[in-house]
C-alpha cells in the first residue's frame, strides 16, 4: 500500500498493511513565511516518512487579519505570544468582519500549503490543514473576556462567532483548493471545566458545524482534534469527521473507553510529554499499547504538537516501531489522493 492508500483505510476503518503513523510539531522561527514553513515542514517529513502529514502554521496565523499583534520568536523554542486581545467591549464582536481566505495572513498561509503540495508526488503522503474552531480563534481574539461575554452578552459573541465561522469555512475551502488533501480541525472549547454542555452545543458544537460546512461534502480526510482535559468526547459523533484526535493520555478518556463511544477513526496514542522526557523503550511500549487497542481504528499520532524539545532518539524510536498488522489487506482505491 502507499501512504494515501494507508491512511483512507485506516480513515474508513479498513484493513492495513501497517497502522499509519504521524507526527507534527511548530517551526516557530521558520513559520514566519509561506516558504520557511514549507521548508521546514518537508524537511521534517523526509527525515521521518511518515504516512500522514500535517501543516501546522503560528498558533494565531488566523487572527492576525482582524488586527490581532503577534510577537513572533526569534527561535524554534519559544512561541509566538499575543501583545493584546482584539476585542474587549461586548459590541467589538458585532464589528468583526468577514475575511477573504486568499489574502493577507490568510492567503500567505494558502500560499505555504500550495509550496508543501506542489512538492509532493503520487506515492507521498497526503497533507492535512491545520484550521482552528470559531471559538479558538474567539479565545485568541478576547482571551478570558470571551468566558464573561459568554455569560452576559451572549448575543453579541453569537454574532461574532457567524463572522468567524464564514470566515473559517471559506479558507478551510479554499485550502482544499490549493492543494490540501484534508482538514485537522482543532476545537478547544469542547470541555467540561470550561463550558456546560448546554453551551459546548450553542457556542462550540453549532458554530464548527458552519465553519465545517463548505467541506463536508467533500471526498476529503477530516479529523476533528478536542484539545484539552474533560472533553465532551461524544460531541465528536456530530461532527462530519472521519477521525477523532484527543489527549487520551491526559483528558481522562483512554482508547479503550472511546472505542465504544464513536465509530470514526482514533488519531492519537503518542503522549508528547513521554516523547520528549521519556526513554525510547517507554515510547515504543505506549506505541503498541495504542496499536493492540485500537489496531484496525487507529492512526498512530501524538495527542497534540511535539516539542521542539524532543529528542531525536525518541522521534527514531517511534518511526522503528513495528506497526504491521497481520491482516490481509482489502480493495482499496487506487490513487486516493
Amino acid at each position: 500500500m502507499n501512504k494515501c492508500e494507508r491512511v483512507y483505510a485506516a480513515l474508513e476503518s479498513k484493513p492495513v498493511d501497517r497502522v499509519p503513523l504521524s507526527l507534527w510539531r511548530h517551526f516557530h522561527k521558520q513559520d514566519q513565511t509561506p516558504a520557511g514553513l514549507a521548508s521546514a515542514t518537508l524537511a521534517f517529513y523526509h527525515k521521518y516518512d511518515f504516512d500522514l502529514i500535517k501543516l501546522t502554521p503560528s498558533d494565531f496565523y488566523a487572527v492576525e487579519d482582524w488586527g490581532a499583534p503577534i510577537s513572533y520568536s526569534k527561535d524554534d523554542d519559544q512561541p509566538p505570544r499575543l501583545k493584546k486581545p482584539v476585542v474587549k467591549a461586548p459590541e467589538d464582536w458585532r464589528h468583526l468582519s468577514t475575511l477573504s481566505p486568499t489574502e493577507g495572513n490568510y492567503g500567505a498561509t494558502l500560499e505555504a500549503v500550495k509550496l508543501v503540495t506542489d512538492q509532493l508526488g503520487r506515492d507521498d503522503a497526503p497533507l492535512l490543514m491545520t484550521v482552528f474552531s470559531p471559538m479558538t480563534l474567539a479565545y485568541q481574539l478576547a482571551g478570558d473576556t470571551l468566558l464573561e461575554h459568554l455569560k452576559t452578552h451572549s448575543t453579541d459573541v453569537q454574532i461574532g462567532l457567524a463572522t468567524i465561522a464564514e470566515t473559517t469555512s471559506r479558507f478551510a475551502l479554499a485550502a482544499l483548493e490549493v492543494g490540501a488533501d484534508g482538514i485537522f480541525f482543532t476545537s478547544q472549547f469542547s470541555r467540561s471545566d470550561l463550558l456546560t454542555e448546554k453551551m459546548c452545543l450553542d457556542f462550540v458544537v453549532r458554530y464548527d458545524l458552519i465553519a465545517l460546512e463548505r467541506i463536508k461534502g467533500q471526498p476529503v480526510p477530516l479529523v476533528l482534534h478536542l484539545h484539552g482535559d474533560h472533553i465532551y468526547f461524544e460531541t465528536s459523533n456530530q461532527y462530519p469527521a472521519h477521525a477523532v484526535s484527543w489527549h487520551n493520555h491526559a483528558a481522562g478518556l483512554t482508547l479503550e473507553e472511546a472505542l465504544p463511544l464513536t465509530n470514526k477513526t482514533l488519531m492519537t496514542g503518542l503522549d508528547p510529554d513521554l516523547l520528549e522526557h521519556g526513554r525510547p523503550e517507554e515510547i515504543i511500549a505506549q506505541a503498541r499499547v495504542a496499536m493492540k487497542t485500537a489496531e484496525q481504528r487507529l492512526i498512530l499520532a501524538p495527542t497534540c504538537i511535539v516539542t521542539p524539545a524532543t529528542p531525536l532518539e525518541n522521534l527514531d524510536a517511534v518511526i522503528q516501531i513495528d506497526r504491521s498488522t497481520g491482516h490481509p489487506m482489502g480493495d482499496f482505491p487506487s490513487n486516493p489522493c
